[in-house]
């Protein structure tokens, strides 16, 4: 019986010592009699961080909270639970701040017999803290989808009242021919010699060619202005096109289709759609294709023209008002089994080492920018099997994006 008495005493020995939680035996003044392997390095942990060399449980427990040393000694049953509580302090380990929780449970075991339980809860409380994140994030992007929807739907009815105008202008222009105004010019050019008789010769000529010169100015108006809202039709019906896709993503219904796409007409009504944009800041914006290869991609035509309205807007937003060059140059050409699109700026430029931060999600060096442009851009690329880089020779040397698809 002796033997499996000491058998037992030896068992539950090696328990304490290996325990995984840290286990000092304390007596009512703070002085530590046993304590096991965790404890030990858990001890060392808080000296560290307490900057506190001192042996003594309570030199420790003091900086915790000024209570507990107070607590443990007034602790009037002769046994039980004293105190459960976390706390939380800052370990520097390799030059590294690290945020710590630990448990702490304080119990009486007999008279003068503590026992201080330290548990390291780091892992536990950095899951718990991320799932309130996950929480929290979900929340905001509900809250985000939410009025991401009501602005799609605002902006598309703004959109459509804009078209419906262009409609209008487009049925007056139909009705209004001009022909009565080429009709009149007609008649006095007809009639010129009667004129002549009374309002003389060169006068007679003069009404003649002044009226043929409006009559012709009148047409040249009429049909830049009938381009002029083809164009703009034209774009609203690509605006419609991206507002039906961005719907389709808040809902969480991504359109996966994939169709033909001719990349030179993409980039054609891209420019069309920031002129105003290279006119304000009087850019010249300059296209180079072979006009015998117009190349042609499997892909999603509305996520594509974001991709290159980006880029684009970026060029744009880079190059300074009173820049002695404003220029972009945009290069379409086949090399290779892949396509290759290039766009070029004469704007700010950058250092080298900034260039594989642009596309990471939350970068920006825009006061107001969401760091979300170029890593959607990237996104969207790689969707289509392609890449995208961006570098540039230094600040003031503008820079220079590749997308390359391939083939």
């Amino acid at each position: 019986m002796e033997i499996e008495f000491n058998s037992s005493i030896e068992k539950l020995r090696l328990f304490y010592l290996n325990a995984p939680i840290g286990l000092l035996e304390i007596t009512a003044s703070g002085e530590i009699v046993n304590i096991n392997k965790c404890g030990k390095v858990f001890f060392a942990q808080l000296q560290q961080a307490y900057h506190c060399n001192s042996v003594h449980i309570y030199d420790i427990l003091q900086q915790i909270d000024t209570t507990f040393p107070a607590q443990i000694r007034h602790f009037q049953p002769s046994s039980g639970k004293i105190f459960l509580k976390f706390f939380f302090f800052k370990l520097y380990q390799q030059e590294k701040e690290e945020e710590k929780c630990f448990k702490i449970i304080v119990s009486k075991v007999m008279d003068d017999c503590f026992i201080v339980a330290l548990e390291d809860n780091t892992d536990k409380h950095l899951q718990e803290k991320a799932a309130q994140q996950s929480e929290l994030d979900k929340a905001i992007a509900q809250g985000k989808y939410e009025i991401a929807s009501e602005v799609l739907h605002d902006i598309g009815n703004a959109v459509v009242g804009f078209g419906a105008y262009l409609n209008r202008v487009n049925r007056m222009l139909d009705r209004n021919k001009g022909d009565n105004l080429q009709n009149v010019s007609t008649f006095v050019k007809n009639v010129q010699p009667q004129l002549a008789d009374s309002l003389g010769a060169d006068k007679a000529a003069a009404l003649a060619t002044l009226l043929e010169g409006i009559a012709k100015n009148e047409r040249e108006n009429k049909e830049e202005l009938r381009k002029s809202v083809a164009e703009q039709l034209h774009i609203i019906s690509h605006i419609q096109e991206i507002l039906t896709i961005q719907r389709q993503y808040v809902v969480g219904h991504e359109v996966q289709e994939r169709k033909p796409v001719k990349l030179k007409q993409v980039i054609d009504d891209c420019m069309s759609m920031l002129f105003a944009s290279f006119d304000k800041k009087n850019i010249q914006v300059n296209l180079y294709v072979d006009s015998n290869d117009m190349p042609v991609i499997k892909g999603d035509r509305t996520k594509l023209m974001q991709v290159i309205l980006n880029l684009l807007k970026n060029s744009v937003e880079a190059i300074d008002l009173e820049a002695p060059v404003k220029r972009i140059d945009i290069q379409l050409q086949r090399t290779g089994n892949s396509i290759d699109l290039e766009i070029r700026d004469s704007g700010k430029g950058f250092e080298a080492e900034k260039a594989c931060q642009f596309f990471q999600r939350g970068f920006t060096t825009k006061s107001t920018g969401t760091g979300l442009g170029l890593y959607n851009c990237k996104q969207i690329i790689e969707a289509h099997a392609g890449i995208i880089q961006m570098n540039s020779d230094g600040p003031n040397k503008g820079a220079t994006t590749l997308i390359r698809f391939q083939q």
